[in-house]
């Protein structure tokens, strides 16, 4: 894949290339077109959970095409519809104490993941 990703789109293409046997080229491949399955999308749902402690809403990944990007929404914004308010300053405080070099550093190792 050519293009930049952003961590959680990674991320989702991984288990996308595990749970479907068939590595998505784009952000914008569709999971059905690449040969999901409901039972797969539930399995898929299933890793998500494990993995980031969220549960997706499946109407939510029925709503659009379901593409990279749109997986990697849907789990951002149930990561950010769970997060303690509180603890979001915390993060935002240190975030705000590294240096540009570190900030870079950091984005960069969460790339790899």
């Amino acid at each position: 894949m050519n293009e930049a990703l952003t961590p959680t789109e990674a991320a989702v293409t991984r288990l996308w290339a595990e749970l479907l046997e068939a590595e998505p080229k784009s952000r914008d491949a569709d999971f059905f077109e690449l040969g999901g399955q409901s039972l797969t999308l539930l399995r898929f749902v299933a890793r998500v959970q494990d993995a980031y402690g969220v549960e997706l809403p499946v109407e939510m990944l029925f709503a659009e095409d379901l593409t990279v990007a749109v997986a990697a929404r849907a789990i951002d914004e149930s990561l950010a519809e769970g997060a303690d308010d509180g603890r979001l300053e915390e993060l935002m405080a240190e975030l705000d104490a590294l240096s540009d070099e570190q900030v870079r550093a950091l984005l960069a190792e969460g790339g790899d993941r």
